[in-house]
């Protein structure tokens, strides 16, 4: 916190910055595009799939929870099944998709097991988010295989979608178990390297957007038709999640998954590729550094608010409750 020229406090100093942020979440929900699971679409790229999860394996050994949505199934289906060319029918998507689906999980499992862990698969549709109690089961299946120290590896189930309840894309997907599970930080890892002015291949002045905040309406217009040959999701759809995911307070990165340890470098704090924060979690920290009041020892006490938000942002992640307090005698 500071002070301006009119000699009153400012607040926006007391909402700690991002590469905090990224250092201090706790719960990761990690999105993979196909373009960085597959080689050119078309069979699983199982060296970049060991990479991935060595990385994943030692976020969680730092004790950061993580939930993987994992694309890439529809593709290798499409290597199993010796399909060259584009499929034109539900149907034909749909066999794709379940044969590609057992064929990732297979290699997950087998390189997850190297590390000495395993993975637990959770395919959805829309409508496991359609009412409370499928909500709940969504939520409790998840956190029992985090309980169990395995790696929810979750998907849409592709083969039995169909109009009524698909979600179209794992963008989407990512922000709703963002938003269902609680998670701090939502990390999109994609083919590009952020979200930019424009369309870079287009327009090479394009400028990257290296901060933000999720629901911007001009990120929409930036976003606009940007985005790789392989999946279904474009930055649009990026910018889209990231909006939904704020919805329960948490931040979205939006990062090149081709740059060497990305996640472990966005856990160190590292700058790297479109970071969209939450209005949500912002506008708490700063409500709660200003007024939120602790009684102790039956005496009233006020949090410092410069001290308080540090203490938040730990406790909002470490689940404790390290209030350091200025202490008010008598109400006064």
């Amino acid at each position: 916190m500071h002070m301006n020229t009119s000699g009153k406090t400012t607040l926006h100093s007391i909402v700690p910055d991002r590469a905090t942020l990224q250092q201090r979440a706790r719960r990761w929900v990690i999105k993979i595009g196909s373009s960085l699971l597959t080689q050119d679409g078309q069979q699983l790229d199982l060296s970049a799939m060991q990479n991935f999860m060595q990385q994943i394996l030692r976020l969680r050994a730092e004790d950061i929870e993580v939930v993987l949505v994992s694309s890439g199934s529809v593709s290798a289906g499409k290597c199993h099944l010796g399909w060259a060319q584009k499929m034109t029918t539900a149907e034909e998507r749909q066999a794709a998709a379940s044969v590609g689906q057992s064929a990732l999980i297979h290699a997950y499992e087998n390189l997850l097991a190297e590390g000495g862990t395993h993975c637990g698969q959770i395919l959805l549709t829309r409508d496991n988010f359609r009412d409370r109690k499928r909500l709940k089961k969504t939520r409790s299946a998840i956190e029992m295989l985090l309980r169990m120290q395995m790696l929810p590896i979750i998907n849409e189930n592709d083969a039995i979608a169909d109009l009524d309840n698909a979600l179209g894309n794992n963008d989407h997907l990512a922000a709703l178990v963002s938003n269902v599970w609680h998670a701090d930080l939502m990390v999109l890892l994609t083919d590009q390297s952020g979200l930019f002015t424009a369309d870079p291949r287009a327009r090479p002045d394009a400028e990257m957007i290296t901060e933000g905040m999720a629901g911007d309406p001009r990120y929409e217009r930036m976003a606009g038709g940007s985005g790789g040959t392989v999946g279904t999701g474009g930055m649009l759809t990026k910018i889209h999640a990231a909006t939904h995911a704020a919805r329960s307070g948490a931040t979205t990165l939006i990062a090149d998954g081709r740059i060497p340890d990305v996640l472990l470098r966005l856990h160190k704090g590292a700058l790297l590729g479109t970071f969209l924060r939450s209005g949500k979690f912002d506008r708490k920290l700063r409500r709660d550094a200003w007024t939120r009041l602790q009684i102790h020892h039956g005496q009233q006490w006020v949090i410092h608010p410069v001290r308080r938000v540090k203490d938040e942002v730990v406790s909002f992640y470490s689940e404790t409750l390290p209030f350091t307090a200025i202490p008010i005698f008598n109400g006064q």
